[in-house]
């Protein structure tokens, strides 16, 4: 059933949907065009055989009188020569003279005039010489000297039941077209679905870090195999990206590192041997700066590392072990404070990722809560599985992040107001914004009242294919 619901909701079938739709409006107002003329001509054809027996009725009563009338009348109403007509004469009182009416019908409905004539409508069940069922007859009406009035008609009975065969009919046909478009529909969207599906599953696995990953062709040369070989062509030059930024991430962290690292200590060689209390001040601030130098561009280059992260490398850890470390990390830092700090873990909580980039963003989280804690709140950090996904949730009674500074604290180098003066580069949450876009995490904030909370809720394990 999840396989039929993506079909139907796929774009290719909503358009042989609406192809299909549109195919059938246009046969059905072509049957419907079919149907009307149809109609009008059965009608017409009926009214022309009723006028060419009135008129022969007429030119015979010219000729013969009201004897010669009765006698054609009586040849017609014989079953042996003709059954479909319905005659009756009769005179100035509507006694019946002849004719296969046994009486004058009482429905009678006049519908329209044309000189002495009047077409009407009738149902009658009492004919002679004809069929015992009830008759629907069209019938032309016309009046004859002293008195005397002719009725000649057909019961259309037939007329309609062909109108109604053939309303059926169309329905029908409109009905298979539906159908056969929707199934037609589905074979097409299961056919391209197929492709698109081969695809998409490439382009996760290549999000999962695995570019080496490349979309096969179906030996066809339309639009999605060009789309295919785009697409490859565009990884292929990505792949080289990554490549060439890993390896100039490499070697600014050998050509820039390792200046920085002797700059600093031949000032420490200059503060030992310094002799003015106010020189041996300025080297240390300058010491103090080259840390903060040497901070700043090893954060950078782990956010590198972090958003150029091959998921291919990934392994299932458990969550428990590495937030204990960190817990026990910064408990003695919280402690000084005088901050509540507690744990609770559920050590069966398992993850998927690079433990050293999972370690360094809880890391990162806490260190925060700590830093911004005042002395004597608290700090909990909490791990949790809901719904088959592990959760890490730390929560603070610190100043808390406004809502509308939530996306804001993760740029690079940002610093709120109140943080300032505080030591930090403003990087820490920008590596957490990488792991977590890196590793498919969902990353929340919220108000602790007082405080911030932040929670991250970690991929199910099993969706990854690796052993939980």
């Amino acid at each position: 059933m999840p396989r039929i619901d993506r079909l139907i909701k796929t774009t290719t079938f909503r358009l042989a949907l609406l192809y299909t739709a549109l195919f059938a409006g246009s046969v059905g107002v072509l049957f419907i065009f079919v149907f009307i003329n149809t109609n009008i001509f059965a009608e017409r054809q009926v009214e022309a055989a009723i006028q060419t027996e009135v008129q022969s009725f007429q030119e015979t009563y010219q000729r013969t009188g009201l004897t010669g009338l009765i006698q054609a009348i009586n040849r017609r109403i014989d079953p042996n020569v003709r059954t479909d007509g319905i005659y009756l004469l009769t005179g100035a009182d509507q006694v019946r003279v002849t004719g296969n009416l046994l009486s004058w019908p009482n429905n009678l409905t006049r519908e329209d005039t044309v000189g002495d004539e009047i077409w009407v409508n009738f149902t009658i069940v009492d004919m002679q010489k004809a069929g015992p069922d009830t008759a629907d007859v069209r019938a032309l009406l016309f009046f004859i000297q002293g008195g005397y009035q002719l009725l000649v008609g057909r019961d259309i009975r037939d007329s309609r039941e062909f109108r109604t065969q053939l309303l059926r009919s169309l329905n029908i046909g409109i009905g298979f077209t539906v159908a056969l478009g929707v199934l037609g529909g589905f074979l097409f969207s299961r056919s391209i679905m197929g492709r698109v599906e081969r695809i998409t599953q490439t382009c996760r696995r290549i999000m999962r870090g695995d570019l080496s990953q490349r979309i096969e062709g179906s030996g066809t040369e339309d639009e999605l195999a060009r789309l295919s070989e785009s697409v490859n062509e565009m990884l292929d030059q990505i792949e080289r990206l990554m490549r060439g930024l890993r390896e100039v991430s490499d070697n600014v962290a050998h050509d820039l590192r390792t200046p920085l690292n002797r700059l600093r200590a031949r000032l420490e060689v200059a503060v030992s041997n310094a002799v003015d209390p106010k020189e041996k001040a300025e080297l240390q601030e300058a010491i103090e700066e080259a840390d903060g130098l040497l901070s700043t561009f090893s954060s950078l280059l782990r956010i590198a590392r972090a958003e150029a992260s091959l998921k291919r490398s990934f392994d299932v850890l458990s969550l428990g072990p590495i937030v204990e470390n960190v817990a026990d990390l910064y408990r003695p830092l919280a402690e000084d404070k005088d901050i509540a700090f507690n744990v609770d873990i559920d050590f069966g909580c398992n993850a998927r990722g690079d433990s050293n980039l999972i370690a360094q963003t809880l890391a990162n989280l806490t260190d925060n809560a700590v830093k911004y804690t005042p002395d004597g709140g608290s700090v909990h950090l909490h791990v949790c599985r809901d719904d088959n996904k592990a959760v890490f949730e730390i929560s603070d009674t610190g100043s808390g992040i406004p809502p509308e500074l939530h996306e804001k604290v993760f740029e690079r180098l940002y610093r709120m107001e109140s943080s300032r003066t505080s030591p930090g580069s403003g990087l820490g949450l920008s590596l957490v914004d990488a792991v977590v876009k890196s590793h498919g995490l969902k990353l929340k904030l919220s108000d602790n009242a007082p405080g911030l909370k932040v929670t991250l809720i970690f991929p199910d394990v099993a969706e990854s294919g690796l052993p939980a």
